[in-house]
């Protein structure tokens, strides 16, 4: 009887442990998604402070940081695979000998901190102090009971999966563009239909060669590759003109709503954070709103930061193929000359639209976590007193999708045409990352 008695104990006990654990686990892995939201929240801020961070170089840097997210959480999540040998040339050496002989929040954290000091390294000194201090505060809460072996083992860690993703990072043919999104190197060809400067500052092209740099998944090129942009004319009779004057035509008619929506879309580099972190805005706010699990906010936030990236390439590889006019120029010379945007002309050639591309991408990967219909509240330009930032409201993420597209045409930058064929494309990239990178087991 007292054997039976010790038996039956000693399985209460044991289930009580198991129990705690288990408790101590989620909060592990909660406590790592909280972090991880810190740094994003970080890289929103240094993606507006940091110089050359134009919208496809910050659309690189937030899809390397997506995977270290990922990469370095991926070791306690039992759902998830690793992505390595599915990126273009990534294979993951790194691996701990004994996970459980880890704090996996300091491990979270080093990734993080290293990967953001790397890919923003030209941020300016009080943005430098201020992830320093973000970085020595979370190694402090989370010191506090762990040994300090497990500490600097930690760490060090954390370290060795971010260099990794570094050194990787460094062989796709960007990784100091911040530095020169103006090459001197190249000459824009000349001809009727072609792209050519526009005011504001007459800047010349931007970021030229950005078509060549290696994507994620190495099929990515392949989805848009029958984009193509529609004939040039200047009759009056033509596609063409019809496009341009529905452009004209738009930017005069009166109602704010126009240009509320064109500012609120803009997401222009130097003061806003750029379309990829008000992407990534907006999905932080969806999983703390829909309480995702952490596999599934890690599976959003990596397939995320690749879809957005390869939708750029693809985008600026067609930029420079087609290399098409923009309305202002194609009006002023055709049908006014006093013709002006509502937002500057970005200085690149028209079609196809990479706002359009990078919404059509990213809305498919948050559609292939939620439901179509599901309800967004988008406060990301909240308090902004340069523009209307009231916070935006949808009833599904093809609506959201729809207005970021039609935003470029109420800014006068983009033909109605590019823009929805641009958005039919970014969604079919969105879908081919959320089928293709397999993040389940």
């Amino acid at each position: 009887m007292k054997n039976l008695f010790a038996k039956v104990l000693l399985s209460i006990v044991s289930l009580i442990v198991i129990h705690t654990q288990a408790i101590a686990a989620v909060d592990t892995k909660q406590k790592c998604l909280d972090i991880h939201h810190e740094w994003l929240k970080e890289a929103y801020t240094l993606t507006k402070n940091c110089v050359g961070f134009s919208a496809p170089v910050s659309g690189r840097a937030y899809g390397y940081f997506s995977i270290g997210i990922y990469e370095s959480t991926v070791e306690i999540i039992p759902e998830l695979n690793s992505l390595t040998e599915q990126l273009d040339g990534y294979k993951r050496e790194v691996w701990a000998e004994d996970i459980s002989d880890l704090n996996w929040e300091l491990v979270v954290n080093s990734t993080d901190f290293v990967l953001l000091g790397y890919l923003y390294r030209n941020m300016p000194p009080s943005n430098r102090e201020r992830i320093d201090r973000v970085n020595d505060s979370i190694i402090k809460l989370f010191s506090k009971k762990v040994r300090c072996g497990v500490k600097k083992r930690s760490i060090a860690y954390g370290r060795r999966i971010a260099q990794e993703i570094i050194e990787w990072s460094k062989l796709d043919g960007a990784d100091s563009a911040f530095e020169d999104n103006y090459p001197a190197s190249f000459e824009p060809p000349h001809c009727a239909s072609c792209w050519t400067k526009t005011t504001p500052g007459y800047l010349p092209s931007l970021l030229p060669y950005w078509g060549e740099n290696r994507q994620f998944l190495k099929a990515s090129h392949l989805v848009a590759e029958e984009c193509k942009v529609f004939e040039y004319s200047t009759d009056t009779t033509s596609f063409m003109y019809e496009q341009a004057l529905a452009v004209l035509e738009n930017s005069n008619d009166i109602d704010p709503k126009y240009e509320i929506l064109a500012e609120y879309w803009d997401d222009g580099a130097g003061y806003s954070g750029t379309p990829t972190g008000h992407f990534f805005t907006m999905a932080m706010q969806l999983v703390v709103k829909e309480k995702l699990s952490i596999d599934q906010a890690l599976e959003l936030y990596v397939k995320l930061g690749v879809a957005v990236n390869e939708a750029f390439i693809s985008a600026f590889s067609l930029k420079y193929k087609f290399n098409f006019i923009r309305p202002i120029t194609y009006i002023q010379r055709n049908i006014d000359p006093t013709f002006n945007t509502r937002i500057a002309s970005p200085p690149f050639p028209e079609f196809p639209s990479g706002h359009s591309f990078q919404s059509g991408a990213a809305t498919e990967v948050m559609k292939s976590i939620f439901p179509d219909e599901t309800q967004i509240v988008d406060s990301t330009n909240f308090g902004r007193s340069d523009i209307d930032g009231t916070p935006r409201t949808y009833s599904s993420l093809t609506q959201m999708s729809e207005e970021i597209s039609i935003s470029r045409l109420y800014g006068g930058i983009h033909f109605r045409e590019s823009l929805d064929v641009s958005l039919a494309y970014g969604r079919k990239i969105g879908i081919y990352v959320a089928t293709n990178l397999k993040c389940r087991k």
